[in-house]
């Protein structure tokens, strides 16, 4: 799922040249460096706090053991004696789930400090000082991205994978063959593309995809698994994802397991030997301002929206641009929950008007008092009244979503999956003058082809 909870970064500027932490080198060829483009100290410093935050995850790590030994010393001696040995210090026990617990952090550590040497930044090798420590928000994105990756990439994630994806490419094969326009393959946009496997397997199908994603901490994971080549299926990574996860575990290895990445090699699938360079590229930054384009306008046959279309500041104002987007005649396939990621909170009966709630949580990014929650019926109306028509659809089928399959405790989704197609018959009008123009000439700068930059990193 795009990770868009309240940041209004686009990740689409460069900073200039330093090797110190604050404005960390980039290597030419990154996408962080063609992502970076112009000299925008907001996204420089958004960078560094990314890069950061990946440098520090088994730091956190070793704190969070830290903190459970803190709190097992700390109980009665009465309650310290009946602890099994592998909870009593100084036992071989404890020292060998100490141990098991150190090399998790480790193999987790090392994997980020792959993607950071990929994209061209100082890893935690590099850069060891702790003077400025990564917040706790930024850590669970970290956490994210290697869930993410186990979810996208591994072996173990095929079966979410065949819940969530399986669905979509069917329905797109089904409606919109990649033969039907002879020689020019059709165009599709990934919207919240994460760390790329739905892209990708819509490319390897021959379709011509363009994934789009506006957090950099996915950007930077699909970055290194599209482009990195250091990982593959024969020397694949090991992480151990749900390494943070303290409760609702049955068993003391169950946090610490590896799963192995890439269980696909990307760029052997989609560049054999002799072979052209796909049509297969990122825009990277939020959904409204890359698209909300006249260049944009009419220009996709299909986008295709997993777990994303609640994970937007406006619902409304994304299924309009999607509308925009598409071609006369073409669809959106969507399968996901109505989760509503920038749900705020309510107004309280001694907020007396609208200034005091927004007084109240001014602390808040505004999209998060603005966004509206809706249910499916009101959505379907909804997409009527812009111009759409659903073609297929099936209500309240069971999906996880990065889940630990052995926690005790998994969040199944009842999603909705749909085929919606423009229909021909609508116009589809631009945004009013008095509406927000984020779409400007430099736009193109944002579209970053997959495959032009495959880094040498192994030297």
């Amino acid at each position: 799922m795009s990770d868009n909870g309240g940041s209004t970064h686009s990740h689409r500027h460069s900073g200039d040249h330093h090797s110190d932490e604050t404005n960390p080198e980039l290597h030419p060829l990154s996408l962080a460096y063609q992502t970076y483009m112009k000299h925008d100290k907001e996204e420089t410093d958004h960078f560094a706090e990314v890069a950061r935050a990946f440098r520090q995850h088994a730091a956190f790590a070793m704190s969070h053991w830290a903190n459970h030994q803190y709190r097992l010393h700390s109980l009665p001696e009465s309650q310290r004696q009946v602890l099994p040995d592998a909870l009593k210090r100084d036992t071989d026990d404890f020292n060998e789930r100490a141990t098991q617990f150190k090399e998790a952090a480790i193999r987790n550590q090392f994997c980020l400090d792959c993607i950071l040497r990929h994209a061209g930044v100082p890893h935690s090798q590099e850069i060891t000082s702790m003077a400025q420590t990564a917040g706790d928000s930024q850590m669970s994105k970290v956490s994210s991205v290697l869930k993410s990756l186990a979810r996208d990439w591994s072996a173990d994630g095929r079966a979410e994978r065949e819940m969530a994806y399986t669905p979509i490419i069917s329905q797109i094969q089904r409606y919109l063959p990649p033969s039907e326009l002879g020689n020019i393959r059709p165009k599709i946009c990934v919207p919240g593309s994460g760390v790329g496997r739905l892209a990708f397997e819509l490319t390897r199908l021959g379709y011509c995809v363009q994934g789009n994603e506006f957090s950099l901490y996915m950007l930077l994971g699909s970055d290194f698994i599209l482009n990195g080549g250091i990982a593959t299926p024969e020397r694949p990574l090991k992480i151990s994802p749900w390494l943070l996860e303290s409760r609702n575990v049955h068993g003391p290895g169950d946090a610490l397991r590896a799963v192995e990445i890439p269980d696909v090699d990307p760029w052997a699938v989609l560049c054999p030997a002799g072979s052209k360079h796909p049509e297969f590229s990122m825009a990277a930054g939020e959904f409204f301002s890359i698209y909300n384009n006249p260049k944009e306008a009419e220009q996709w046959d299909c986008v295709a929206s997993c777990f994303f279309l609640d994970a937007v500041p406006s619902i409304v104002e994304t299924l309009q641009l999607i509308h925009r987007m598409l071609k006369p005649g073409g669809i959106l396939v969507n399968f996901g929950p109505l989760l509503f990621h920038w749900s705020g909170p309510a107004m309280r009966p001694d907020d007396k008007s609208r200034d005091d709630y927004q007084s109240r949580y001014s602390y808040l990014d505004e999209r998060y008092l603005c966004s509206v929650d809706m249910c499916y019926e009101d959505i379907k109306e909804i997409m009527g009244n812009i111009g759409f028509e659903i073609l297929e659809e099936k209500t309240g089928i069971k999906c996880l979503y990065t889940a630990d399959k052995r926690s005790m405790m998994n969040m199944v989704y009842r999603c909705v999956s749909f085929v919606a197609r423009r229909r021909v018959d609508v116009e589809t009008p631009m945004e009013s003058e008095d509406e927000d123009e984020t779409g400007d000439e430099d736009d193109d700068e944002n579209v970053h082809n997959f495959f032009e930059a495959n880094v040498d990193v192994t030297s």
